[in-house]
Order: C-alpha cells, then structure tokens, then sequence
C-alpha cells in the first residue's frame, strides 16, 4: 500500500470515560530552551545522571471532548538510552502530582482529566509510539495510522522537530491549557477574596510533601487560576523542577528570586527539611502576591534589604516582614492578619521549625490565615460607607449586593468590576420587571439605567 503522504502530529488520550484528541501545533516561539535534568537510573537510590535535552514549547487542539486548549512541551534528547532515562523520570513525577491530585475531593466520581487538581496533570508520551500509564488513571498514544508504525514514524514526525531527528529520542509532556492569573502591583488592603482559591494547593502541597515528592519551583508565574463547577482553584504548573526530597537533589532547579533562606545561605549538601521549606515559601510568596500585590513582594520583600550589611532580604526575618506589612496595611485592625502572615518568615515553632519538618503545613497554616482574617474589623468598608453617595434609586442592600458579587470571586480589579456590572444588570432587569413591565419598558429601562450608574459609582469609589 503507498504512503499517504505527511499526517498531522496527533496524541491521543484516554481518561476512563473522556478522551482526548490532541493536534499539536508547531512552535511559534524561538529556538528550543537548553535544560538538564538529575536523575536516577533505577530505584536503588544510587548516583544520578545528567541528562541533558532540549525543549521546545507549543500548543495543541483537543477535537474531541473534555479540556479543549492543551500545552505541550517536546523534549528533544541526545540519545535513545538518555530520552528512556529521562521518561523514566518524567513519568515518575507525573505519577506522583496525579497521585496527590486523586486525594482531593471531587464533587463527583472523578475523571482523571477533569479539576479540582493542586497540580495540572501532566501526561508523558514516547516519540515512538508507545504507552505509559500513570496508576490506570490514564494512557497516552503517539497517534499513528493501522499501517507498520515503525516504518511510517519518520514521515509522522513534522520537520520542525529537526530533519536528523530519531523518534526514540524524543518525548512528549502534554497538560491542559488554564487560565494565567494577573497579578496586582500593590494592594492598599489584603484582597483576602483571595485565600478561598488556595485551599485545594494546600491541600495538594500537603499531599505532595507526605508521598515524599517537592515541586521545588513554586513562584506567580506557576500559578494558574482552574475554574469549573462554579469555583475556582489556584493550580500549580510547569513541574519539571519537582524531585523526590529524599534523597535530596544535588541541587534545586528554582528561580534564585524565590528561593527559600535556607538554600539561599547553604554551603552544604541539601536536606529534605530544605526542600519542603523551599515549596513552603513559596506557597508564602505567592498568596502575599496575591494579598498585597507581585510587584510589592518582589520589590519589597525579595529584594535585598539596604539595612541589611550582608546583602540579606526582608524575607529572611520575621520581624522586618511584619514591619513591612504594617507599612503597607497601617490601619491597627488588620493586626491579627499581619502578625500571622509574618510568622512563618520567622525562626520561632511558626517559622522555620514548622517549615523546614516534614509534618503537614500548608493546609493548616492557610486556616489560621483565614481565621486571623476574620478576626480583623474591616476598616475598609467602614470608610467606604461614608463616602458612598446613595440615590433615592437605590438602596443600600442594593449597593451591598454589587459589592458582594463583585468581592465573592477571587480574581483580579478588572474582573471583580465585571462581576459588578453583572450584578448590576442582574439588578436593573429586575427592577425594570417589577416597577414597569413590558408596558412601560422604554421609560423605565433610562430608569434603570441611572440606578445602574449610581450603584456602579458607588461600587467603584467603594473600594
């Protein structure tokens, strides 16, 4: 039979009833990323090898059911023998986030492609064609036709891999595409509407830490906001850093902006506390980014304090962080909140101690915040309130209601304001039904209309 001709690259993926039909994309960035890898030959806890390989990033379609955007990382490596090796490795941290994921509760009998996810699953795939399971939740297959897959496999591969290319040599890390979150320069009150978002990767941290495993690389820029069933996770990405934490990696393959103190100041071999603390703070600098706002932790907290003759960061101290805070949050009933979020940049049994031992942390740490926060007045509507014109138009339980729409959503100042005008136009068709029917329809939407600006004024200068 004569060969069709060049096939688009396809992946197919079968999660108990969902499956997916993944098209990829070739890469519209620049050349390929350079990176290495530490990894293990077997399971003997023996020396690692270095595998070096390079990534090229795209994107792919599903034409079938279930998460319609997917990213895709294609790991090009110098040999057969380094690419099984590097599989090898790559599905054993797929394994383990799909682990910590089917710990978490689901609403319903769970898909191993759908939330609530802590990570973004991650599915492996050998270039030349084979099958990987990840604990019977799913498999994955290099799309090929009923012909000899073997003979056919270097048409199937397009030629923006590289014309010298071996399938053996390559593999295929795919992920659904969610949503990134933008982040906040600087907020003059905690948006604690927030902290709801990061209860399931605290949980999931929590998990990932008991099975032994870190991710390592936890910053903004890996975290992604996962909304389904009518609420919305914050989600760990981009899990090539994440490592067994015993034994320890030579090295963490982190961003040296978010490294925990710990690793910053060690001149010695790694241990597990370390690497457990090194998630930890960054589980801490990614809700203070999004309770006080990125630029101000990173220009701020992480960067070295001029006090400081030996080049240190407020970071590194308990105290200075809940001077800073103060700074920022002056108004005394924010204390409570201020004094918690501070501790565990510390020394003391809420600092250090409790980041660097292998006991859970993350979860129970995040209900302290939450409680911490309740206990705090809420100097910011108390102001508000008097600075809010109201109109005969509308109430002040109209105007609350906006606001509670608006604040009930963790998401950033653009997106609450369109959950107000959604609240507001919720509200004005109500009115314009109830005051004037069909019958005066025309009159009574200007009405409505004017009401609508008034609560959206009082929304806007209310926060």
């Amino acid at each position: 039979m004569s060969d069709p001709g060049p096939r688009p690259l396809t992946i197919e993926i079968d999660g108990f009833s969902r499956r997916a039909h993944l098209i990829i994309a070739p890469p519209r960035s620049g050349p390929p990323k350079q990176v290495d890898f530490a990894v293990r030959p077997d399971d003997s806890g023996g020396r690692l090898v270095k595998i070096e390989a390079e990534v090229i990033f795209t994107t792919a379609d599903n034409e079938s059911d279930g998460w319609r955007h997917w990213h895709v990382k294609i790991y090009r490596c110098a040999s057969g023998p380094d690419a099984g090796l590097l599989r090898r490795h790559l599905h054993q941290q797929a394994a383990a986030l799909q682990r910590v994921n089917s710990y978490l509760p689901a609403p319903r009998r769970r898909q191993a492609i759908e939330p609530p996810w802590a990570v973004v699953p991650v599915q492996v795939v050998r270039g030349d064609g084979g099958l990987d399971k990840i604990d019977d939740f799913v498999r994955t297959v290099l799309g090929a036709s009923e012909e000899d897959i073997v003979a056919r496999l270097r048409r199937h591969l397009p030629d923006w891999l590289g014309t010298t290319v071996r399938p053996e040599e390559i593999l295929f890390a795919v992920s659904p595409r969610i949503d990134e979150l933008t982040w906040e320069d600087t907020n003059s009150h905690p948006a604690t509407e927030h902290l709801e978002a990061f209860a399931t990767l605290a949980a999931g941290l929590d998990h990932l830490h008991g099975n032994g495993w870190v991710h390592c690389d936890i910053k903004p820029d890996n975290v992604c906001r996962c909304t389904y069933g009518g609420r919305t996770d914050y989600v760990l990405i981009d899990t090539d850093a994440a490592t067994r934490a015993d034994p320890p990696p030579p090295r963490v393959r982190s961003s040296p902006r978010y490294a925990y103190r710990g690793i910053r100041e060690s001149d010695h071999a790694l241990s597990a506390g370390l690497l457990y603390a090194q998630d930890r703070f960054g589980f801490l600098t990614v809700l203070l980014s999004a309770l006080a706002g990125r630029e101000w932790v990173d220009r701020v907290l992480l960067a070295e304090d001029p006090e400081d003759r030996d080049g240190g960061r407020i970071a590194d101290s308990g105290d200075r962080v809940a001077r800073a805070l103060a700074a920022l949050w002056p108004d005394d009933r924010w204390q409570p909140l201020r004094e918690v979020l501070a501790e565990p940049f510390g020394t003391g049994p809420h600092g250090q101690i409790a980041l660097e031992h292998p006991a859970p942390w993350a979860a129970g740490w995040l209900d302290r915040v939450r409680a911490a926060e309740a206990r705090c007045g809420d100097p910011v509507r108390a102001v508000r309130r008097t600075a809010v014109p109201i109109s005969g138009l509308v109430s002040d339980a109209e105007v609350e209601r906006v606001r509670i729409a608006a604040r009930a959503h963790p998401a950033g100042r653009n997106q609450r304001v369109r959950l107000a005008y959604s609240a507001i136009a919720q509200g004005a068709q109500a009115t314009a039904a109830r005051r004037f029917r069909l019958a005066a329809w025309g009159w009574g939407a200007g009405l409505t209309g004017g009401a609508a600006v008034v609560a959206l004024g009082a929304f806007v200068i209310g926060r």
